[in-house]
């Protein structure tokens, strides 16, 4: 079967390529996508080859993050021709698939909200690691996909009051519009003091999610007395002249790192493992971020701002190489 996929040759490129995908393999399975969703972050880093962007070499594809339906299966599948999943495919019209990579999902879940999966899944583990307590106000410095979806999780976790802490404006509107969520201008002394007002110092729980190396000096100046402080965010440089003995140490933080590839591997061949409420796999966590979008416990709408054919990407790229904050969630639409 033939694909056209996106591919990058060089730093800052990005064309539309026909290949040959091929049967798939033992244990695999060919996906025609329906959508696509694009991670802003590590798609920008990885075409602009910036610092802490795990190497590679060209030419590379991107994108991880899609739903679609089954084509065809290799030997020792059982899934049938037609059937609805999600994968961590390229964009592209087609990918094959190792079963590992492939989540099954209900009928009641839109596309849209379906094509998200990875990047729910990101974030939902940050939220896990930060282990909000009820009640507890959580600080979410950075506006972008990641951190407007970490927000909502901390509130699906009992999060008494969430904060959405960013410099632009429309992030900040964004932020807004979803009713149990709050956002504020770091850059304002009257808003941080507010802040730390009512708190030993700060809120309890700061998850930093900018993927910019400075905010994290923001992240420990803000976060309360015995704090936890979230690493989110995959920081693309070395962060400088962080004060530790008094932002860090003095103030007792816990600090977290939450890289998502830090997590329980998954237990489907293993009854007890799976049984256990604290072995939140990959494959769990999918399964979990499905249910509560058929819920409307999280809602995707206000942060797409862009829907395109898969064939208009060249413009929502520019947009990323830009690093134009108006771009947040996009779907590519590859039916």
């Amino acid at each position: 079967m033939q694909a056209q996929v996106l591919v990058s040759h060089s730093v800052e490129t990005i064309q539309m390529e026909t290949i040959e995908l091929g049967d798939p393999g033992p244990g695999e399975v060919l996906v025609r996508h329906h959508v696509t969703a694009m991670s802003p972050g590590t798609e920008r880093a990885s075409l602009l080859q910036l610092p802490n962007t795990p190497s590679q070499i060209w030419p590379r594809n991107v994108g991880y993050s899609a739903v679609g339906e089954v084509v065809a299966a290799g030997e020792g599948v059982e899934l049938a021709p037609g059937a609805r999943v999600l994968t961590r495919g390229r964009h592209g019209t087609a990918d094959l698939a190792p079963m590992s990579d492939v989540f099954m999902v209900d009928d009641d879940v839109a596309d849209q909200d379906a094509a998200f999966h990875t990047l729910l899944r990101i974030t939902m583990q940050a939220v896990r690691k930060a282990r909000v307590e009820l009640g507890e106000t959580v600080l979410v410095i950075g506006g972008g996909l990641i951190g407007q979806l970490a927000a909502q999780w901390a509130y699906v976790a009992g999060a008494g009051r969430v904060l959405v802490a960013d410099l632009d404006p429309q992030r900040r509107a964004m932020a807004e519009a979803v009713p149990w969520l709050e956002s504020m201008d770091p850059a304002s002394e009257e808003e941080r003091a507010a802040l730390a007002e009512g708190h030993t110092g700060g809120p309890p729980v700061v998850i930093e999610s900018t993927g910019f190396p400075a905010p994290i000096n923001d992240a420990f100046i803000m976060a309360g007395h015995l704090a936890r402080v979230v690493l989110l965010g995959s920081t693309r440089g070395s962060t400088e002249s962080v004060n530790f003995y008094r932002d860090v140490h003095k103030k007792g933080l816990t600090i977290i790192g939450a890289h998502d590839s830090i997590r329980q591997p998954d237990a489907e061949d293993n009854p007890f493992l799976n049984a256990l409420a604290v072995h939140w796999s990959a494959r769990r966590d999918v399964a979990v971020a499905m249910r509560m979008a058929a819920a409307g416990r999280i809602t995707l709408d206000p942060l797409i701002t862009h829907r395109v054919k898969g064939s208009e990407f060249e413009p929502i790229y520019d947009l990323l190489f830009d690093f134009e904050p108006s771009l947040v969630g996009c779907l590519f639409d590859w039916r």
